[in-house]
């Protein structure tokens, strides 16, 4: 079952939060400058001394969704290419690696 969107923003708390950036490879200023606030606010808000507001709940929400759709292009991207290689391919649809990313 899918988590719809507000499940999702009411999930991030201080050590999802510190997830979502790691997971993205950011440093608490990489977050707040593509969020728009200050690294002490994310700082706060990983401590959990403070709670983001709802703003910045809706945008860490939007990096969950980039985040998830570049998990399945990353995982996806070495079996085209073993795939390709195998067959000597130079491009491949991807109906054919559906099966080994599922």
């Amino acid at each position: 079952m899918a988590l719809n969107s507000m499940d999702v923003v009411s999930s991030l708390n201080k050590s999802t939060i510190r997830s979502l950036r790691l997971r993205l490879g950011w440093s608490q200023a990489d977050l707040a400058r593509r969020l728009k606030c200050t690294s002490a606010q994310v700082k706060s808000w990983e401590h959990g001394t403070e709670t983001p507001t709802s703003h910045y709940l809706n945008e860490m929400f939007l990096l969950v969704k980039q985040a998830d759709t570049c998990s399945h292009e990353i995982h996806a991207c070495p079996l085209a290419e073993n795939m390709c290689d195998r067959h000597a391919l130079g491009q491949i649809e991807f109906s054919q690696i559906k099966e080994e990313i599922e």
